[in-house]
């Protein structure tokens, strides 16, 4: 565990303070030592440098070599499965997978310990068919959804499955008329759902559309000599008459002459456009759902709290503990995940620069006021339970939110006693005009903040941000993205279209070269892996506030009841979701 924060100072609002003089002085040190910057990615605030108060604890980084020796221990039983023919390379894959991962500088190349690695004994990998993408998981357990993908009999199951639990829940939405130019007809629809109609499904409200195609056209990149590829396609799903969410069927691209519709009853194109949806998918999940929405509008947040609020403010003693680490991991990302030839450039299909501005248009129309799950699920026509009476992401995120907003309300109603102290509280409305300043934040959409009600809705929702809504997007990773005929960075042949073969051959193109996919499966295994923090579990004595102990009390009661309400709905559910087991969620963003 990372180092807690010592006794918390009085929690004091700026006009209640005596000393205002040293306040204020030590909140101009803080100005100077928290800049923002608008460099990479372009047009997103970030810090111009890492200040030591907030990198990396000794505990974390020796915490982080025990993720580096499980992906290494893998690494070395792949490469003993050629131990009686090639000894040799046994020895070099150990020698180079346990290369420096001493814990004292661990947290200085985070993100690039695990490429070292891959380049050292994952080159053994060489996939003579798709389905041995799954002989990465040597020492690592295989997760469940490579049975489900493999078997054709439950692949859009398993598909239609992962937009409501997979890695990104935020695509997803209602659809009561087909988008211009997706050319789905009752024939198609037929050859999914013989029993039903389309036009019913889009009467009755049980349609719904993924739509992927601001992707189409997107400038892909070239890793290890290979032309990647992305595709834009669109994907309907129908609740059916017992309300299970079914795959219906998929086009790849906006010209239907050339990307036709494809359904279950298309063999292998069926895969293959299931494999577009994918690594549609899992682009848009590391632009939009979780680098952008939330690790960079936490990093907004976390600097325009540093700069604005004194250490003693009430709002900044809640929020440090939920923006520690940030920092830190962010600026790992920013120099050596997603710089250019890092990870994301290696193994995701944009190029870089492409990347950057997708993640910048992603956090600057994300409304801040409207970011918690109810607003977002509603807007997307999720929250009818008899049309789709089971939806993981929605059932477990609505109990965890109303948990968090139910605790912030009581924290914040301690300490302003009616609206006329919000709106004179310098600090707090300095931190509201820091998030959307052109030169701070600049997020979207920040309300004003004039009422207690308004202040405890801006706090839980950012909260949320920083725990739940990052947990949810960052934990499934490994399970999903580390098999790649599930899930892979990008296709590695051009996108399938009206004249590409039906055969399996063509299917295994798409696959990635064995480098890139270690890497990327190396990369989502320690995304996944590391938890250092718990939500609600605060060091005692990081709250001095004698009024407190109970509000807290009752927030990890109301977190110990989700957690009973979450496991109750698993042992129903098609595949088990423990991503918002509030034990399962961390505090802040710390991986």
């Amino acid at each position: 565990m990372p180092p807690r924060t010592q006794t918390s100072p009085v929690p004091l609002l700026p006009g209640q303070d005596p000393d205002q003089e040293n306040r204020a002085n030590r909140l101009e040190l803080r100005r100077d030592n928290y800049r923002f910057v608008h460099d990479w990615p372009r047009g997103v605030a970030t810090s111009s440098w890492l200040p030591s108060e907030s990198d990396y604890s000794k505990d974390y980084t020796k915490d982080l070599t025990k993720s580096y020796a499980s992906i290494a221990e893998n690494a070395v039983a792949i490469a003993a499965k050629d131990l009686l023919t090639e000894p040799a390379k046994l020895i070099k894959a150990a020698a180079g997978a346990f290369k420096r991962i001493e814990h004292e500088t661990a947290g200085r190349d985070i993100f690039s310990r695990y490429d070292q690695m891959a380049e050292s004994a994952f080159d053994l990998l060489k996939p003579e068919t798709w389905q041995d993408y799954a002989n990465i998981f040597a020492s690592w357990e295989e997760p469940d959804i490579v049975a489900k993908i493999n078997d054709d009999a439950t692949l859009g199951d398993a598909i239609a499955w992962q937009r409501i639990a997979g890695v990104n829940p935020t695509v997803l939405a209602r659809c009561t008329q087909l988008p211009a130019g997706f050319a789905v007809t009752e024939a198609h629809f037929k050859q999914a759902l013989p029993k039903d109609s389309l036009a019913m499904a889009l009467k009755e409200g049980r349609a719904f559309l993924a739509d992927y195609s601001a992707l189409e056209g997107v400038t892909c990149g070239v890793s290890e000599g290979d032309q990647k590829y992305l595709a834009g396609p669109m994907a309907l799903y129908v609740a059916d008459k017992e309300g299970v969410l079914r795959s219906v069927a998929v086009q790849c691209g906006s010209d239907a002459s050339v990307y036709p519709p494809r359904t279950p009853a298309d063999g292998w194109h069926w895969r293959m456009a299931n494999l577009c949806v994918q690594v549609a998918d899992a682009n848009h999940h590391e632009g939009s759902a979780h680098l952008g929405r939330t690790h960079m509008v936490m990093e907004a947040v976390t600097l325009s709290m540093k700069r604005e609020m004194a250490p003693n403010h009430p709002l900044a003693i809640l929020l440090e503990p939920h923006t520690e680490t940030t920092l830190a991991i962010n600026a790992s990302a920013k120099t050596d995940l997603i710089a250019p030839g890092g990870t994301v450039d290696t193994v995701f299909a944009a190029k870089i620069r492409d990347f950057g501005d997708f993640v910048e248009s992603q956090v600057s129309t994300l409304s801040i006021r409207n970011c918690d799950p109810r607003s977002d699920l509603t807007a997307r026509g999720l929250m009818d339970t008899d049309i789709l009476p089971v939806h993981p992401y929605r059932d477990d995120v609505l109990p965890v939110w109303d948990a968090i907003e139910t605790y912030v309300e009581e924290y914040v109603g301690l300490y302003y006693s009616d609206d006329a102290a919000v709106q004179g509280d310098v600090e707090l409305q300095g931190f509201v005009a820091a998030l959307s300043a052109v030169d701070g934040g600049r997020l979207h959409d920040v309300p004003e903040v004039t009422t207690v009600a308004e202040a405890s809705a801006l706090i839980a929702r950012l909260v949320f941000t920083g725990s739940a809504q990052h947990s949810s997007v960052n934990f499934p990773q490994f399970r999903f993205m580390s098999y790649s005929p599930n899930m892979a960075g990008a296709l590695f042949a051009p996108v399938p279209d009206v004249d590409t073969p039906n055969t399996e051959e063509e299917f295994y193109k798409l696959l990635p070269p064995s480098i890139i996919f270690a890497k990327g499966a190396n990369m989502v295994y320690l995304l996944s892996d590391m938890q250092e923090t718990t939500l609600g579990d605060y060091e005692e004595g990081h709250f001095s506030d004698p009024r407190l102990p109970p509000i807290i009390a009752r927030f990890r009661a109301n977190l110990r009841g989700v957690e009973a309400g979450c496991m109750a709905r698993d042992a129903k559910r098609y595949l088990p979701y423990p991503y918002l087991h509030p034990s399962n969620i961390l505090q802040s963003i710390s991986i």
